[in-house]
């Protein structure tokens, strides 16, 4: 109980913002009423293993433990009720092994708890499973588009629907078929991560003299020395550790389906800058012909586009909704179309293009986009016009009709039009502490 009795009464001053610590002083010598402090970890998927180097673990646990023996001697800390350990699981997978999992992350944080505080204090476990509430609470808060659908779900739909003895639904069923399954895509990339979690919470009261902020120690914890009830070794000291809370795909690679069905070979990359902006650019590279039908569809060309999403853009993924944007291009071809065109054919010296654009992709898949873009503008081109000739002495040629005289097109015109997949590549961390709503005791 001594061991506890330090490490509680350590408690008081860590006020570090990954710890959640409540307290209300009634006077400067009066027992203070019941507070709580809370540590919170985050496990892999599928894990129950506490990582240091996962989502800033490495950061809390530290702070939290190296804090401890700091009001040893100023304080005398009251147990008020037994130490809690809650966990939980997200909702991916079947039930029963959710529950296992949790389960084993809930015994994970009590072994970090009785191993740095020796202590034969009762400890109450809450397995929490699939935790549904905490789910709800987290859409609550988000900007997801169809929150407020999915809170409904999990509000108005039980767990198992059964009919004739046999299950035949139920709310993670209709939770995954949702909007077409893109809202579980988006919740298991930002919200289910913040459900694998356990949190290990005590409830204390103590009686001393408050302190003042201005005479908190200030605890840096990579120069902290143990107290004698704690073991360093299960805490290895590293730097701090970035959390995970939010990502963006380095890049996207995308096609554009309706010039591949014309034969015009193209790829197209685009590097998201930000939420709000991007930069896109194609590539159109066909380069085929046969002689004897008089077909040719030749042409080295690109596009550079500048693209702005619109829209609320917090909540949602990167890449995806309204865009509008402005593009410019420049390249050569040769056309030749058989027998739609009499056998001849036109050959562009050189072609630019410039215009506004606009455009929606939306998900359908974790990884893959569909995109639909249209592009206006002023189109320039110089070109000449020829007729084939089989069977000379140097082969089958092309025989411009007046060498003399180029061509030149202008105008005003649709000059881009694409149905594209797009296949989202690589991640980058945008950086950040984890959510507030992640760091209070209880809270996924």
């Amino acid at each position: 109980m001594k061991g506890l009795i330090a490490c509680l009464g350590a408690c008081l001053l860590a006020h570090l913002p990954s710890i959640a610590i409540a307290m209300t002083v009634l006077s400067r010598d009066s027992l203070h009423p019941t507070h709580q402090v809370a540590l919170q970890v985050f496990f892999k998927t599928g894990h129950s293993i506490i990582d240091p180097h996962f989502r800033a673990n490495q950061t809390r646990i530290h702070q939290f433990f190296t804090t401890l023996h700091h009001l040893t001697d100023e304080a005398q800390v009251n147990i008020d009720s037994v130490v809690l350990v809650s966990s939980s699981a997200s909702p991916e997978g079947t039930t029963s092994s959710n529950a296992l999992l949790s389960g084993r992350r809930a015994a994970a944080m009590e072994a970090l708890f009785r191993k740095n505080c020796a202590s034969d204090v009762a400890v109450r476990v809450v397995n929490k499973g699939e935790d549904w509430e905490a789910l709800a609470s987290l859409l609550r808060s988000s900007r997801l588009d169809g929150r407020e659908e999915a809170m409904a779900l999990i509000e108005d739909t039980p767990r198992w629907i059964v009919a004739n003895g046999q299950i035949v639904g139920g709310r993670k069923k209709a939770m995954m078929e949702l909007r077409g399954g893109w809202l579980w895509q988006e919740m298991d990339r930002q919200l289910f991560p913040l459900l694998r979690q356990a949190t290990l919470t005590i409830y204390y009261s103590h009686r001393t003299r408050a302190i003042e902020p201005a005479e908190l120690p200030m605890v840096e914890p990579t120069h902290v020395h143990f107290a004698p009830s704690l073991d360093s070794r299960s805490l290895p000291v590293l730097p701090p550790i970035a959390s995970t809370a939010g990502s963006q795909p380095l890049l996207a690679l995308k096609t554009n389906l309706l010039a591949d069905v014309a034969t015009f070979v193209n790829v197209g990359v685009e590097v998201p800058l930000g939420q709000r902006y991007s930069l896109a650019g194609e590539f159109y590279f066909p380069w085929w012909s046969n002689s004897s039908k008089d077909l040719t569809i030749q042409m080295l060309g690109g596009t550079l586009e500048g693209r702005y999403w619109l829209g609320e853009r917090r909540g949602k993924s990167p890449l995806t909704g309204f865009y509008a944007g402005i593009y410019g291009g420049a390249g050569y071809y040769d056309f030749q179309l058989g027998s739609l065109t009499d056998g001849d054919g036109v050959q562009g010296d050189f072609y630019v293009m410039g215009g506004i654009s606009a455009g929606y992709a939306h998900q359908i898949g974790k990884h893959l986009r569909m995109e639909y873009s249209l592009g206006v503008g002023y189109l320039r081109s110089d070109y000449s016009k020829y007729s084939p000739v089989q069977d000379t002495k140097y082969g089958d040629i092309k025989v411009i009709h007046y060498p003399w005289e180029v061509k030149k097109f202008s105008g005003f015109l649709p000059s881009k039009l694409a149905v594209s997949l797009v296949w989202m590549l690589g991640t980058r961390q945008r950086g950040g502490r984890v959510p507030p709503s992640s760091q209070k005791g209880g809270r996924p």
